[in-house]
């Protein structure tokens, strides 16, 4: 052992030399921390193999199973499951070893044939394992803290290739005083063997140790036992101790914010969160020595890796783990960084908010008034309403809230003054950074919840607040603001499941605005709850830092009566909408704006998209914005929705039915259906796209696509979407040997599909559609919203349109000579999607068709419809005429299609939508031929 100390006197890894970790704690918070970035960092530090000891949990064994299989199925469930090992490479599981061992016993439970094998070939042990249960009885926390160690001690020494052996204990085995607090062993009152032998003996009370010692707690008293003895008994094993103050959520790695237990300050926090602890006995004060377990864990490794290593006889080095009181935060900070973080977001189980302070700052009555009547009110609700469980329930909650308060006291009353010998240095570390870190962790890792998706409003939405408590909650200048609110708030509720918008969208965009430059909202216009939705998102959460906008909308609002006297009071103002050039009101009424500086929202595409596709973008408010010499923000904003407020009327249009006007006598009808709840729209989901300039210098039109391809990139789909899509286009072939014989009876959109799906062995399903979606950078939500019994084709069309996009880029790849798909990208593509590398898988390919038929199909019809119509006459025709004699055409390609035509000099438009074809024209033009074989086995082209 002597000659290994002199040859790794140091630490450091070896050249060439291959280690094999041992480590201890592996299911807990620091362990499984510890044992990620030893693969992370396998190559740095020679590392070949990692050994983890896994205890046996009983309820394995109530299933029959062998213990070695128990405790390997405890690691895959508690640590290879967890998600911080998901983006290692493939394989680092054959890296790791689960041994079944039991640390208390003094064998520590180990086979002989492990036993061997480990002290055959370990060279670190790294010993992370520990009971941090305040509350455990003494002796019980001597097993786990104190024998534990000494027994992986033992094995320590009987390792031959021992370099190191590290023991996680705590910084505060050292009780408080005033003054610095070093790396030295903790004071006990007399020889911690001793001390053992009381604890094993049971002669003396718990009570009288701790108070003789001084420590507030068993946990902290052993593991200053568990020092002293490894100091005494360590010989000539190179150990380190390393202490960690309060440890929380990661500052960088895996992730910021990553975290999985509720224990100690995690728990503190988390139940001041969720408003079910609304006073702490505390001094105010007092700064808590918080630091990030990766921080922790880098000063494990260190030591075991890098730090100098004792020779026989030398005391073994201890490293604190801490921030020092520099880098502490105050616990009124804290506790309030945590009140307001849930405040603002729904999932508490009561509104948060938190006194924190002493007796001597009215602790007790803050008590009695927050927590002690209201739950003695509540059990005896309860108890007189004969519900049981929740009287319990009560009694439970309750009860943790008093033994947090009870064992944090000591911790939340004193500031230590940790002196580490290597200070922590974290680039960019501020306390709001972290508890901001922490807080997003708890609410992400503990509670389940997704910030890129959080309730908003909507049948299954539920912050803990009654409609009127809300409603006061938000303050505004005038009475309107809060009236519209609560009115959104209910209808919400009963028209649609969820509304969900993404809120990390949002806070990136508010932070990039630069200082001076006013916020103009560019939502999408898909229907008139656009801007309710928009404006709902800045009245419900203020704290983003989005200003209620003044709304540049329709001047037919303004003939509505009643109507627009409240949006008025809303902050509306009227526009006239293509009239070509500028209009001195709106040049008025946006000096206004500016000269108030509030927020704008308008809509980039002027009219709502009746087919959910982004419309080519408006220009003439960017110009009047422009002429003001002001600068802007243009904040895109995305609204997706699976069925939308209007979908009859659009139907209704696509059919080429007139454009349905807005009147109160509509928006009656609509409100009465609502209230027989006949209007179902299911999700929608809300996000925003990153800001975009606007100054005297900007290019206006380069700036109005970038707003249209940060709406498209924004637009999310859900599991509905890609459901309604499959069920139609790709309809199961007829088993029958009936329908079979059948088959030159089928219509010809039958038989695409049938010709699109042949070649297709690998299973074109929900699943695999949405990960081929997400892979070119688009977003799918899960949705258990029904499928429409008989979905017209103008609702399927529509539904599709809303993320065909994303298949754009392999379309023109996969048939270059299309016109038709030519045509198509180049009017609808805004954003281009990421390269999936996954174009030779044939159902790409079976995608794209079924993607691209109806479009094919639509310039198809306009072309053979026009070739037949005689120029000599002069009849117009147009798309509207068309879709109302072909009910399964759908408007939007028939428009697109005539604009073909006509920018080709094949048909003349006489006036909007009436359309003329010309002498020359060119019924191949398109070559709408449907791909397949042929005759003679030749390959037709998809679209020449």
């Amino acid at each position: 052992m002597q000659e290994r100390n002199a040859v790794t006197a140091q630490g450091a890894p070896q050249p060439g030399k291959k280690h094999h970790v041992l480590l201890t704690g592996v299911t807990g918070f620091v362990g499984k921390v510890v044992l990620w970035q030893l693969l992370e960092r396998r190559e740095e530090l020679g590392i070949e193999h990692v050994s983890v000891l896994v205890r046996c949990k009983s309820p394995s064994k109530k299933k029959g199973e062998g213990h070695s299989q128990a405790a390997a199925e405890r690691f895959d469930n508690k640590v290879g499951g967890s998600e911080i090992f998901k983006k290692l490479p493939n394989g680092w599981r054959r890296l790791v070893t689960v041994v079944q061992a039991d640390l208390e016993l003094p064998d520590l439970g180990l086979s002989e044939s492990d036993r061997q094998q480990l002290e055959a070939s370990v060279t670190h042990v790294l010993h992370c394992a520990a009971s941090v249960e305040f509350d455990l009885p003494v002796k019980s926390a001597l097993g786990a803290n104190v024998e534990a160690a000494l027994h992986m001690l033992e094995l320590a020494r009987s390792c031959k290739q021992l370099i190191s052996m590290v023991s996680v204990s705590t910084a505060y085995v050292s009780r408080w005083h005033g003054g610095p607090i070093h790396e030295t062993l903790g004071h006990l009152p007399r020889p911690a063997t001793e001390l053992r032998q009381i604890i094993l003996d049971g002669s003396r009370p718990e009570s009288e140790l701790l108070a003789e010692s001084g420590h507030p707690n068993t946990y902290t008293y052993t593991k200053c036992i568990a020092e002293h003895l490894l100091s005494a008994r360590r010989g000539d094993v190179p150990l380190v101790i390393v202490r960690p103050s309060i440890i929380s959520a990661a500052w960088a790695s895996p992730h910021p914010g990553w975290i999985d237990s509720t224990a100690a300050f995690a728990g503190c926090l988390l139940f001041t969160g969720l408003g079910l602890i609304k006073a702490w006995e505390a001094d105010p004060n007092v700064r808590l020595d918080v630091v990030p377990v990766d921080v922790v864990s880098e000063r494990v490794i260190a030591a075991g890796f890098s730090e100098p290593l004792p020779a026989p006889g030398e005391p073994p080095p201890i490293r604190l783990a801490a921030m020092g009181l520099r880098m502490a935060m105050r616990a009124d900070y804290a506790t309030g960084s945590t009140a307001r973080f849930f405040r603002e977001r729904p999932g508490a189980k009561a509104p948060p908010g938190v006194f924190i302070g002493g007796v001597q700052h009215g602790f007790l009555l803050q008590d009695l008034l927050r927590r002690a009547l209201p739950v003695k009110l509540a059990r005896t609700y309860f108890s007189l309403t004969r519900k049981a469980a929740q009287a319990r329930q009560v009694d439970k909650i309750n009860s943790r809230v008093q033994q947090l308060n009870a064992a944090f006291r000591y911790f939340i009353h004193h500031s230590f003054d940790f002196r580490p010998s290597r200070p922590v240095e974290l680039p960019g570390f501020s306390a709001e950074r972290y508890m901001d870190a922490v807080n997003r962790g708890m609410y992400k890792h503990l509670l389940g919840r997704d910030e890129t998706q959080l309730p908003l409003a909507g049948a299954s939405h539920d912050d803990g607040q009654g409609d009127l408590r809300w409603a006061r909650s938000h303050p505004a200048p005038d009475p309107v603001f809060p009236a519209l609110g609560l009115a959104m708030r209910k209808a919400l509720r009963h028209c649609t499941s969820s509304i969900t918008f993404d809120r990390c969208s949002f806070e990136r965009a508010a932070a990039a605005v630069p200082p001076g430059h006013l916020i103009v909202l560019a939502p999408s216009h898909r229907s008139y709850f656009d801007f309710l939705l928009s404006s709902y998102v800045c009245f419900q959460h203020p704290e983003l830092g989005i200003p209620m906008p003044r709304i540049a909308a329709a001047e037919e609002f303004s003939r509505l009566p009643v109507v627009s006297r409240v949006l008025t009071r809303a902050g509306a103002f009227y526009v006239r909408r293509g009239v070509g050039r500028a209009v001195p009101e709106l040049g008025q009424e946006l000096e206004r704006v500016v000269k108030e500086a509030r927020a704008l929202m308008f809509f980039i595409e002027g009219q709502r998209s009746r087919g959910r596709r982004v419309l080519a973008p408006k220009r003439g408010l960017l110009r009047a914005l422009q002429a003001t010499n002001r600068p802007f923000a243009v904040l895109p904003i995305a609204i997706s929705y699976e069925r939308v407020p209007e979908e009859s009327a659009f139907e209704r249009e696509l059919r080429g039915g007139a454009r349905s006007k807005m009147s109160v006598e509509a928006i009656f009808r609509w409100l009465l259906a609502l209230g027989r709840g006949e209007v179902k729209l299911g999700r929608v989901h809300m996000a925003c796209g990153n800001p975009l300039l606007l100054d005297p210098t900007t290019d206006v039109q380069d700036l109005a696509r970038q707003v249209a391809a940060e709406i498209q990139h924004e637009t999310v789909i859900t599991s509905f979407h890609l459901r309604a899509f499959l069920a139609h286009a790709f309809p199961q072939r007829a088993a029958s040997a009936g329908a079979a014989s059948a088959s030159n009876a089928q219509s010809k959109e039958e038989q695409g599909a049938e010709s699109r799906t042949a070649s297709v062995h690998e299973p074109l399903d929900e699943a695999w559609l949405a990960q081929a979606i997400e892979r070119r950078g688009g977003r799918v939500l899960a949705s258990d919203t029904p499928l429409p019994e008989s979905p017209s084709p103008a609702l399927l069309q529509s539904l599709q349109s809303q993320w065909m996009h994303w298949f754009y880029q392999d379309a023109l790849e996969l048939f270059p000579e299309s016109r038709v798909v030519r045509d198509h990208v180049a009017r609808h593509s805004w954003t281009t999607p990421a390269d999936a590398g996954d174009r030779h898988d044939p159902r790409v390919r079976c995608m794209v068709r079924a993607l691209f038929q109806p479009v094919l199909e639509a310039y198809e019809l306009v072309s053979q419809h026009v070739s037949v119509s005689s120029p000599a006459l002069a009849e117009p025709t147009g798309p509207a005429l068309m879709a109302r004699s072909n009910p399964a055409a759908y408007l939007p390609l028939l428009e697109d299609a005539f604009r073909a035509l006509s920018e080709h000099g094949l048909v003349r438009e006489l006036q909007p939508g009436q359309y003329v074809p010309n002498s020359e024209f060119d019924a191949g033009f398109f070559a709408m031929l449907e791909p397949g074989p042929c005759a003679g086995g030749q390959e037709v082209r998809f679209g020449a």
